[in-house]
């Protein structure tokens, strides 16, 4: 063999080994490129499904604000409503109280006291009942009394009390018109 064929030989092998080298590295490339696509897949569907999540959080929690702050508008009217009607309930009190049919009613409402605080009830009435409260017989402890309507009535000794103004009466059934307001009885 002479350097020629050796020189040629290794010339050959040198040119396979590297063309192993560029197959080699062209399998590596493909095999780098696949994992480098599968990994940004990958990322982007966790990307997505993450995105999802958040948006449906937030959807929720918009919902849930939206929902509460409704509720809060309707609550705040139907407050409001009330108010409005009790304030008007009132109002039609004042003018009962004002009506030839009251006297009748506080008539009641004295003998009432009585029942309840044994005889000789005193009243403290509005001024403009005074007249009426003497009509009736019931003593009159004062008539500085502000109310719509009404009286408050004490026993004889002064230990017992009872509040029979209209407001009273108003406040000690609130929940029940209330609910007759709100149609719930």
């Amino acid at each position: 063999m002479g350097a020629e064929t050796l020189l040629g030989e290794v010339e050959e092998r040198q040119k396979k080994a590297l063309e192993q080298l560029e197959a080699d590295y062209a399998t590596r490339e493909a095999e780098i490129a696949k994992h480098k696509a599968e990994q940004i897949s990958s990322i982007a569907e966790s990307a997505k499904k993450e995105a999802s999540e958040l948006a449906e959080k937030e959807r929720a929690r918009v919902s849930g604000v939206a929902k509460l702050q409704a509720k809060k508008i309707v609550f705040d009217s139907a407050e409001k409503m009330l108010e409005n009607n009790i304030l008007a309930l009132k109002q039609v009190l004042a003018g009962y109280a004002e009506s030839k049919d009251y006297p009748e009613l506080l008539s009641r409402m004295v003998r009432y006291a009585s029942k309840r605080l044994g005889g000789g009830v005193g009243v403290i009435c509005r001024p403009s009942d005074a007249v009426i409260m003497k009509r009736l017989g019931a003593k009159t402890i004062s008539s500085d009394l502000n109310s719509i309507g009404g009286f408050k009535a004490e026993s004889e000794d002064g230990y017992l009390e009872l509040d029979l103004t209209f407001e009273e009466i108003l406040r000690n059934h609130e929940e029940e018109v209330r609910a007759h307001i709100l149609g719930k009885e």
